[in-house]
């Protein structure tokens, strides 16, 4: 499968040059000039890493800083900056304590990263207590809470072993509706990743239409 990577980046001088530098190490490039305006094209592909060019990164985050952290906190993401002067491309990303260089980040990070759509809903920093189970019908839950939670799904604090693409069931303890909503894994962060709360990002599968207002109410 093709390297798929999305930039993000003003309209400018830089925004060329990233392009061409990317082109040179071998990805598809998408562009986007905002963090907001996110076009159905873009939202419809998946891509293995995210780069930010700084100056439209820090512009965003003065406009809606849990926005854009929760829209890139599920793939290897790295910051740009270009060198007007001498033309430098400035790469940073998590793994390195230091800059590093484009092919680098793709190489480590994105090549055998796994696929991701953008997040389309936005997801909110609200704690839940719930009861995890692996089987329907389980009989000893796994007791957890919520990092955050959108319409669509939920990123929940686990050191347990999953695996992506299996099902789980999810009872809430705040939702007045008992039943327990079925739920696909779509990301896992295992425990003693770099600077990362391990996990489980789930989307929501079954929602009744009362757990769904529920849901609404509870997000605002």
């Amino acid at each position: 499968m093709e390297t798929r990577v999305l930039l993000f980046v003003q309209e400018g001088s830089a925004k060329q040059k990233y392009i061409d530098a990317l082109t040179e190490c071998g990805v598809n490039v998408f562009v986007s000039s905002s963090f907001s305006d996110l076009s159905d094209e873009i939202c419809s592909q998946t891509y293995h890493g995210l780069l930010l060019d700084l100056p439209t990164k820090l512009k965003a985050i003065r406009e809606n800083k849990s926005y854009v952290y929760h829209l890139v906190d599920k793939f290897p993401v790295s910051h740009l900056m270009s060198d007007e002067k001498t033309g430098i491309i400035r790469c940073c990303h998590i793994s390195k304590d230091s800059c590093s260089n484009l092919r680098d980040f793709i190489d480590s990070q994105c090549t055998n990263a796994v696929p991701q759509k953008i997040r389309e809903e936005i997801r909110r920093e609200i704690n839940l207590h719930l009861s995890l189970y692996k089987l329907q019908n389980g009989k000893r839950p796994e007791r957890s809470i919520t990092k955050n939670i959108s319409s669509g799904g939920c990123f929940i604090i686990s050191t347990h072993r999953w695996k992506e693409g299996n099902d789980i069931w999810i009872g809430f303890k705040e939702m007045k509706d008992s039943n327990l909503i079925r739920a696909q894994i779509r990301t896992v962060v295992k425990w003693g990743e770099i600077r990362q709360i391990p996990g489980i990002g789930v989307e929501f599968n079954e929602l009744s239409r009362f757990q769904a207002e529920e849901l609404a109410s509870i997000l605002g």
